[in-house]
């Protein structure tokens, strides 16, 4: 590394945010509350944006990356993802560690890129799929992992319009969280794509999208992604050996639901059945960016292994490329 300082516990790890737009801003909230985190600095090319980010949490702003380069041990990247590729190598090229906003970049080639940099550097990778850090996915998937077998799962991502995301589709914008969320859950190749869209007036690319997935092991699942319907929805079901169960990612709530058997309680009187029997599994409620960050800053100090990595990023990534591909309108002859 281009530096002298050595991270272990004892000592702070140095830290910077580039690109301080609305989600960069959350970043820079959430290490200025870790302790043992210094915030050396924010980078954005608005010299705005990074001014007004800088005098809110009390750090230098700067408009270029190269200023900070000696002087940070990791950083988050909260830019267009078309930017990932370049400013994630040239860091991760210096032995410095990475938590990158999702998606991780915009062609295999450039995600690709970017794993091999940190591999070849010995630096964390750590790809911002944030519901992945949802308590109610984390308590899901600690459920399932007892060798719990799922047979199907239905998800829904649904919301109006965002001023914040105009450049592009729905797939990349929403449903990426989900398909992130349906393949560490069910841990097998995909089989095959069947999706279908609805894309409205001067949208750069699908609005509304329907994608059904099956996997080798013979699972299955749904995937909706829309925005522009005029309610929040966030849901996950899951249809499984152990019941059915409920997840509400928005108010990070899971209960579970079982066909009821037949009860005599050991009393005299008539035997009798019941309808079903649920299980309100107590969540422990989080900010999942919060869970996110201090997961990277644990990684980062070799406290665990990197959850959302690279080349599950990638995976992801293809995915989406491929339902893509297949809401894409056919060419008209000419």
């Amino acid at each position: 590394m281009p530096w002298s300082f050595v991270v272990t516990p004892k000592n702070n790890l140095r830290v910077a945010i580039i690109g301080v737009g609305q989600m960069g801003r959350h970043h820079v909230r959430v290490y200025s509350q870790i302790r043992g985190v210094d915030l050396i600095g924010v980078v954005d090319p608005n010299e705005k944006h990074a001014r007004d980010a800088a005098n809110t949490f009390g750090c230098p702003s700067f408009n270029t990356i190269d200023p900070i380069l000696e002087h940070v041990d990791a950083v988050s990247i909260a830019t267009p993802p078309a930017t990932h590729a370049a400013i994630g190598t040239k860091l991760l090229n210096r032995g410095i560690h990475c938590l990158i906003e999702k998606p991780l970049a915009t062609t295999e080639d450039h995600c690709q890129q970017l794993i091999q940099a940190a591999q070849k550097n010995n630096a964390i990778l750590l790809v911002g799929h944030i519901e992945r850090f949802n308590p109610a996915v984390q308590t899901l998937a600690a459920i399932l992992s007892q060798g719990c077998r799922i047979h199907a799962i239905d998800i829904r991502r649904m919301s109006r319009a965002s001023a914040r995301i105009t450049d592009v589709d729905v797939i990349a914008d929403l449903m990426t969280h989900d398909l992130d969320i349906v393949m560490s859950l069910i841990q097998e190749p995909i089989r095959q794509i069947v999706a279908s869209s609805v894309q409205t007036a001067d949208s750069p690319g699908s609005d509304y999208v329907t994608a059904l997935l099956s996997f080798s092991g013979g699972a299955m699942a749904s995937l909706t992604a829309s925005r522009i319907t005029q309610n929040k929805i966030r849901e996950l079901n899951i249809t499984a050996d152990l019941g059915w169960i409920t997840v509400d990612l928005i108010r990070q709530e899971l209960c579970i639901f079982h066909q009821g058997g037949g009860h005599q309680r050991g009393i005299p009187g008539p035997h009798y059945g019941l309808d079903y029997a649920i299980e309100r599994v107590t969540v422990k409620h989080a900010e999942p960016l919060a869970v996110e960050i201090q997961h990277f800053v644990d990684a980062v100090r070799g406290h665990t292994a990197p959850l959302t990595t690279g080349q599950h990023a990638l995976a992801v990534l293809k995915a989406t490329q491929i339902i893509r591909e297949k809401t894409r309108p056919p060419k008209q002859d000419t």
